[in-house]
């Protein structure tokens, strides 16, 4: 099943977005994610045997994580300085969302995958297991291994930051 450049655009470029912009924190290289990714799809979608929206919605996030954490080995990454908090601030950002969004910073970049597609995507684990190409139980306890570090970073909040 293929789709039209605007089809998968206007479907799923914002997933895409949300998907990198977790993970990397930064809406420069989440931009560049997105298009790196649409670029790919386009590239190879006449070899993919994809059968449902779904289905490519999985590969298109699949491929976007797999680009953050090559973005996040990379030599560039590591030189590159992040936006400032006081910048963050200026486009909006309340101080919970900074404090979150620091705190998804600095978990491992498996934790932020798995929190990122379930929070943000809202898939279940399954589908997690089946887009990051792991066994049910790693994703369930990846999960919980994250929710865990978040509590304690984000403790200040108490019982309004559950997660």
């Amino acid at each position: 099943m293929r789709y039209t450049i605007d089809e998968v655009v206007d479907e799923f470029a914002d997933h895409i977005y949300r998907a990198a912009y977790a993970y990397l924190g930064s809406g420069a290289e989440a931009q560049d994610v997105v298009s790196d990714v649409l670029m790919k799809y386009f590239s190879v979608c006449e070899t993919l045997q994809i059968n449902s929206k779904e289905h490519l919605k999985a590969w298109l996030l699949r491929t976007a994580i797999n680009k953050c954490k090559d973005i996040v080995k990379s030599p560039r990454w590591k030189r590159t300085s992040e936006l400032t908090d006081v910048h963050k601030a200026e486009f909006g950002w309340s101080e919970r969302k900074l404090d979150v969004q620091r705190a998804l910073d600095t978990l491992d970049e498996k934790y932020r995958a798995v929190i990122c597609l379930y929070y943000y995507e809202e898939y279940k684990t399954e589908e997690i297991a089946q887009i990051l190409g792991l066994p049910k139980g790693t994703v369930v306890s990846r999960l919980d291994r994250a929710r865990k570090q978040l509590r304690i970073m984000l403790a200040d909040y108490g019982e309004e930051m559950i997660v």
